[in-house]
């Protein structure tokens, strides 16, 4: 076959061109530092990015949610911690007014302290964290209790329920960040569409058996004071498990990013030097051809005149 200097002229062209092109990509390449730079390049890879970033994004959402129920979880354990020493304060109290030598005006003393942190039990039975009623149940929008704090006080409505807010921290993974006030405070129905409160009918009860120095009624508060403060330490120990879990969970959606992130970078991410080294090497064949082709295709007519 008779090669002609249009054959020529198209086999360097051609693999110029082949060349040019190699050589844009090395260079996207250098300039992202992506070894993928748009699908065309390695659809397969490209679907694998996709999915690796999909899966990425969502532990990480997961992770915030483990982190915002942490902060959660150790602001309700704070509160209830509070609640604690309060009640064991109150028992105290109520061993101190069981004391037969005691006088009925010490009797009474003892029973304005009992009604002040009856009060203040009443306060914070509407606690809130990030402006979240803690001990509404599910119902994070709604004081539990309404009106203002009284003594006696008489439980008529129950705002709350007996259900938790919960985060979702993995696939079908949802734990519950609080406590219900319902078990904390012993709500039961009355049948009549009211509730009550045992937690607040025994503080009533302390107060009213102290200012009367019926011992008798004393030492059945000090029972249920102390069934209560089984309660509050049973449930805070729950808080407590839940907390331990959760962190246990963000420490494994931490582990499980970073190894999606390392994978994600093995299909992704080119190796900066051997992309150099390749940009070099196509360039330098480029540069070799050009001056190669500039020698095959210099002669024309003229030079053979001449």
């Amino acid at each position: 076959m008779r090669v002609s200097n249009n054959i020529l002229s198209h086999n360097l062209l051609s693999n110029l061109e082949q060349s040019n092109q190699k050589m844009v990509l090395l260079q996207n390449q250098l300039a992202t530092g992506n070894k993928i730079t748009k699908p065309s390049d390695d659809p397969i890879g490209t679907e694998t990015i996709i999915r690796f970033n999909s899966s990425i994004t969502t532990m990480e959402q997961w992770k915030t949610n483990a982190d915002e129920a942490i902060a959660y979880l150790q602001s309700s354990e704070s509160v209830l911690s509070g609640m604690t020493s309060m009640l064991q304060r109150i028992r105290e109290l109520t061993v101190q007014g069981a004391n037969g030598s005691l006088s009925n005006d010490d009797r009474s003393q003892i029973a304005k302290e009992v009604d002040q942190l009856n009060m203040q039990f009443q306060v914070m039975a509407n606690s809130q964290v990030n402006s979240k009623y803690i001990f509404s149940g599910s119902k994070i929008d709604t004081p539990p209790l309404s009106g203002s704090a009284t003594v006696p006080f008489t439980l008529t409505q129950w705002e709350g329920n007996d259900k938790v807010i919960q985060m979702e921290v993995g696939p079908n993974v949802a734990v519950g960040v609080a406590i219900e006030g319902s078990k904390l405070f012993g709500i039961t129905h009355n049948g009549d569409g009211t509730e009550s409160s045992s937690f607040f009918s025994t503080l009533n009860k302390l107060s009213s058996a102290l200012t009367n120095g019926d011992e008798t009624q004393i030492n059945e508060a000090l029972a249920e004071v102390d069934d209560h403060l089984d309660n509050f330490l049973a449930l805070r120990s729950e808080l407590g498990a839940r907390t331990n879990r959760m962190s246990t969970i963000g420490d494994q959606l931490v582990n499980n990013v970073m190894n999606l992130k390392q994978n994600l970078s093995a299909v992704r991410d080119a190796d900066l030097a051997e992309t150099i080294m390749d940009f070099n090497a196509v360039n330098n064949t480029y540069k070799a051809a050009l001056s190669v082709g500039a020698q095959i295709i210099q002669p024309s007519l003229v030079d053979f005149i001449r």
